[in-house]
């Protein structure tokens, strides 16, 4: 019992920096739409975030299996915006060139748990690029991106 306690105990202290560690990659993310010039299924989850020091690394799926995937890195420094549900949506429609699909109508709409996360950022060509992101896990990954670009999370339009 001794040599089970001393384990359990060692385990746990060998093991608790990497639980402390914040999550640094996100899948099953659906890119909905904005400035990246790929067609996304709007079925799919398939899109992944991932978060290193100094960027953001967006991979985005294609709609045929005949595209390959669309990686988008974009700079923590050039981040202008992050924003959240409808006010995602409308930060991304105001980016020049931003494609989005029709907005559900209001009655289905509320039906619908979107999770929208809105990412307006500067492009190295000087034009502003923006995203729009839907998933389970966008409050959290708003979060860390927040605290990663040191910008505010705007919610309401």
């Amino acid at each position: 019992m001794p040599q089970a306690l001393t384990f359990i105990v060692l385990t746990t202290l060998v093991y608790q920096p990497c639980a402390a560690a914040e999550h640094k990659t996100w899948n099953q993310i659906q890119y909905v739409g904005g400035t990246v010039p790929i067609k996304a299924s709007r079925y799919d989850f398939n899109t992944t975030l991932s978060l290193t020091a100094d960027a953001i690394v967006v991979e985005i799926a294609p709609a045929t299996v005949f595209q390959s995937k669309k990686t988008v890195r974009i700079p923590t420094s050039q981040v202008l915006s992050l924003s959240s549900n409808d006010a995602a949506w409308q930060h991304v429609a105001e980016v020049d060139g931003a494609k989005l699909p029709a907005k559900p109508p209001t009655l289905f709409g509320v039906l619908l748990n979107n999770n929208f996360l809105g990412l307006v950022y500067q492009e190295d060509n000087g034009r502003k690029g923006a995203m729009l992101l839907d998933s389970i896990s966008s409050p959290i990954i708003l979060r860390v991106l927040s605290k990663l670009t040191g910008k505010p999370i705007e919610n309401a339009p």
